[in-house]
């Protein structure tokens, strides 16, 4: 075997089993906990017995905001308010920064914070929660993969495209037939 052959070969061998590896992290179709579809885990855990007081009157205790702070949370994503979902679940909400992010100037459930035995663990909402409880509103597109694709990610799908029609164009323009010239 030549050895670009075999360089070919195993190449192939290794992308195969990367792709086997990257596959199994993948989280089962509609598992409501899995990253995309619910809330990141931000390896926080508080106390219960001394903040829950302070979460079920809506108070957001210190320890929280420090804990964040301390992980590289800026001012504007510390929460401002709790509210409680039911018993031994808060939602903790912001107000971002208007000057940074105009196109979310209002209230934002970011935090979702859950007791666990004796232990508070914090989570961060995922994206798709906003999309989902705010998509409608925001962009007036009853269709929830439209105003992903065309007003969320606008400039990604606009992107992606002008890559499938250049790939496209190239294929078209390798592939046509050349008619041969009469000798």
């Amino acid at each position: 075997m030549k050895l670009i052959s075999l360089s070919a070969l195993f190449f192939v061998i290794f992308l195969g089993a990367l792709f086997i590896y990257v596959a199994e992290d993948i989280p089962d179709f509609g598992d409501p906990y899995s990253a995309p579809n619910g809330y990141i885990n931000l390896s926080i855990s508080l106390d219960a017995a001394e903040l829950e007081d302070n979460l079920n009157k809506g108070v957001v205790p210190e320890v929280l905001t420090s804990e964040l702070k301390a992980i590289g949370f800026r001012d504007d994503e510390l929460p401002l308010r709790v509210e409680p979902i039911k018993e031994g679940e808060w939602e903790a909400i912001i107000i971002p920064d208007e000057k940074e992010q105009d196109f979310y100037p209002k209230e934002q459930k970011y935090y979702f914070i859950k007791k666990d035995g004796a232990k508070l663990d914090v989570y961060r909402y995922a994206l798709i929660k906003r999309y989902v409880e705010e998509g409608h509103y925001e962009t007036e597109v009853p269709n929830m993969v439209t105003y992903i694709l065309a007003d969320y990610r606008g400039y990604d799908t606009l992107g992606e495209t002008t890559v499938i029609f250049t790939a496209g164009v190239a294929v078209i323009l390798l592939l046509r037939r050349r008619e041969k010239r009469p000798e």
